[in-house]
């Protein structure tokens, strides 16, 4: 964990101060006081996790993690710091593509063991790319089919499919007009979906186009869409010549 390293954004300086005291504990870290500092410096290094204070002058704190998802070249999970009075709550940070949340005022404990959990965690991106080279995860196969024969899910996986199918028309429409939240809904459901049932290709590709609606990078968006359509093609293929599916 010592390799790992944290970025850190707050204007408050005591704040400032006792968060870098209690990351130097784990690994190293950078700080910066305001959005704009963060944004500049997300797009130079290669950071394993940003704490980002929500409230902050010059460049909130949604507004530099938007910039960040949609122009770093680097991909890393941001976590809110955030006291009840800024007006929002922790499941609307969330939906919005934060990791987390660690309220404010600041419990060392809490803070601690939330970043020591997600440093410990695989990479995201390599998890990712891995998860992509794999259209169907066998595992997750077999214990499904422990419950259910063959025939059934084959004709699982074809519903999947067909919903697949309706939700990405749904998308479409919706990125027309730039629906954020009817996107990040259907993207949701796919992921979800395709999680439950191994289809560990289309999960990965639906994970980060959700990060990208949430970040409102449309150009990319459309780029990613197109690749779980792809995607979706050669799993239909998958399905008609893989023989796991024979009684």
């Amino acid at each position: 964990m010592k390799s790992k390293k944290v970025l850190i954004v707050d204007h408050n300086d005591m704040n400032r101060r006792l968060i870098e005291n209690l990351i130097e504990q784990l690994c190293r870290f950078d700080s910066v006081k305001n959005g704009i500092e963060a944004v500049d410096r997300a797009s130079k290094v290669k950071f394993d996790l940003i704490l980002m204070a929500i409230q902050m002058p010059i460049m909130d704190g949604i507004t530099a993690a938007k910039a960040i998802w949609r122009s770093s070249p680097f991909t890393c999970p941001v976590v809110a710091v955030s006291a009840y009075s800024e007006g929002y709550s922790n499941k609307c940070l969330v939906e919005m593509g934060f990791k987390n949340v660690i309220s404010k005022p600041i419990r060392p404990k809490e803070l601690l063991e939330m970043v020591s959990a997600i440093l410990s965690c695989p990479d995201e991106e390599k998890l990712n790319f891995q998860n992509a080279s794999k259209i169907l995860d066998k595992e997750v196969f077999l214990q499904l089919s422990k419950f259910n024969p063959p025939k059934n899910l084959r004709s699982l996986y074809i519903e999947f499919l067909e919903e697949f199918d309706q939700l990405m028309c749904l998308i479409k429409k919706d990125l027309d007009t730039k629906n954020m939240q009817s996107i990040i809904e259907n993207l949701h459901t796919i992921k979800g979906n395709s999680g439950t049932l191994g289809a560990t290709a289309i999960f990965a590709i639906s994970s980060d186009a959700d990060k990208l609606a949430r970040a409102e990078d449309w150009d990319k968006l459309e780029t990613s869409l197109k690749d779980l359509i792809n995607e979706r093609i050669l799993f239909e293929n998958y399905l008609e010549e893989e023989t796991i599916f024979s009684p």
